[in-house]
């Protein structure tokens, strides 16, 4: 559109033509008639182009005046005293009409023309500058100030109403419905027109923006305008949600490749000292019992360990459950009893319920979940204290696994005793990594298993339970 002062000068340009072809008229009489018509003709031209069709005819009738004035006998009137000129007048007059006709849809269509070219430009500079961006914050800045400059109104761009400052009830239902609906709502709007404000939603995107308009509704055009550059906005957060997804994906597969070929290396190049370790400690003789126990202890803690982290790497690794059969608990607690050193075999004092049913569980991790928490109940317990390794029916066909120490029980850290390389406050009086309770709480919620703790009842220690649901019989 035009702006009021261009509009005022093609005025200006349109009268100081007339003006002076009306003085050209007068000083040159001989001058000739059609000549002369056709010169007033340029200040119809000159209005209708400049200003529009109705400056264009308004410029003709005053031209028409101007030119009978100047040129048609007799001169100096608006008198009109041969046919002959009433013709030449009436034919001036169409010719006039038409001309400013023509040039005002030429004027028109050039507009037009412009303003689109404008407009394809506003939105390919947005989509340009938009693909160098890389965090959504710039996104949103650049986009609202493209948009209030386009449309030359101040534009506020957002995904959220909360965003955009509004304090009146009717902006909020406004903004809040033209968000919900991907629409417009406001002033100058048919929905919601007594706010403040016009809204614009996008139409594009997995989330909606929402854009302010200030003082109202702008015009059909710069509303296509708008809602275009809203929706490039919009999918161009959405590629910028992809493009980071990709990335933490390419990234959460390099961390996944390095671990399992780190964990790889751990299991190549120490499963088989440790065995070879195992096997040295049984076949020493005349060696110390005790220090031999101990030194034994401590090669099956750490051969746990390695077993445990190479298992939490591969649950970690892979998307398949895994594989459940039926399982007898008498069995389990037996294996897990067996691989124990011979000071904490020796206290442990085990309750199976007659009757236990088979469960549904994993053999090796089960066995694995009864070692961690045996061995945990052994650190955190006084070392002639009892450990109890307990099985009971749950009722509905399935059974509870507990293990029952005899330590100073638990604190408020409770929740966190279950995280990898996590202690609890009285870790500084066992030793530990903070990988067995991790263990147990990974493999458990593997095989769907649900492991609780709590204070035993007579404040003397602490009760881990590990309840696993009935292997279903045919």
């Amino acid at each position: 559109m035009r702006s009021v002062a261009s509009k005022r000068g093609w005025l200006l340009a349109a009268s100081l033509l007339v003006a002076g072809l009306a003085a050209l008229g007068l000083v040159v009489p001989s001058f000739g008639t059609a000549n002369l018509a056709l010169l007033f003709l340029l200040p119809v031209v000159a209005a209708a182009s400049g200003v529009g069709r109705r400056a264009g005819i308004s410029f003709a009738l005053i031209a028409g005046a101007a030119f009978n004035f100047v040129a048609l006998e007799p001169r100096l009137t608006f008198h009109i005293a041969r046919a002959g000129d009433l013709v030449t007048l009436t034919v001036y007059a169409l010719v006039a009409l038409l001309t400013a006709s023509v040039a005002a849809r030429l004027a028109e269509a050039e507009e037009r023309a412009r303003n689109d070219a404008r407009n394809s430009a506003a939105l390919s500079g947005l989509a340009q500058r938009l693909l160098t961006l890389s965090n959504r914050a710039s996104v949103m800045a650049f986009a609202g100030k493209a948009m209030g400059e386009v449309i030359d109104v101040p534009c506020t761009l957002a995904e959220v109403v909360e965003h955009l400052e509004i304090t009146g009830s009717a902006d909020e239902a406004a903004a809040r419905w033209a968000l919900a609906h991907r629409d417009v709502a406001g002033k100058g709007s048919p929905m919601l027109p007594a706010a403040s404000a016009f809204y614009a939603a996008s139409r594009a995107g997995h989330r909606s923006l929402i854009v302010k308009v200030s003082g109202g509704a702008p015009d059909v055009k710069a509303l296509s305008l708008l809602r275009t550059m809203i929706d490039e906005t919009a999918d161009t957060l959405d590629r910028l949600d992809l493009t980071h997804r990709e990335a933490e994906d390419r990234q959460r597969a390099e961390a996944n490749a390095m671990r399992e070929a780190l964990f790889a290396s751990i299991g190549h190049d120490l499963r088989t000292p440790l065995a070879s370790l195992r096997a040295g400690i049984e076949t020493l003789a005349g060696a110390d019992p005790s220090q031999l126990e101990l030194v034994r202890g401590d090669a099956l803690r750490l051969e746990q360990i390695l077993f445990s982290l190479l298992e939490l790497a591969r649950l970690q690794s892979t998307t398949e459950p895994p594989a459940v059969e039926a399982i007898d608990l008498t069995d389990t607690i037996a294996s897990a009893v067996d691989a124990m050193p011979a000071p904490v075999r020796n206290r442990l004092q085990i309750k199976i319920a007659p009757g236990t049913p088979l469960v549904a569980s994993n053999a090796v991790m089960l066995h694995h979940i009864t070692m961690n928490l045996i061995d945990n109940a052994a650190k955190y317990s006084p070392h002639d204290s009892a450990i109890g390794v307990c099985v009971t029916d749950d009722g509905t066909g399935g059974a509870i696994l507990s293990v029952i120490d005899s330590g100073t029980g638990l604190g408020d850290d409770a929740q966190d005793l279950f995280g990898l390389f996590r202690r609890g406050r009285n870790a500084d009086s066992a030793p530990g990594s903070g990988v067995g309770l991790a263990v147990v709480d990974a493999f458990a919620r593997a095989i769907g298993h649900d492991v609780t703790v709590s204070n035993r009842t007579d404040g003397r220690g602490s009760v881990f339970a590990v309840a696993i649901t009935g292997f279903p019989r045919e």
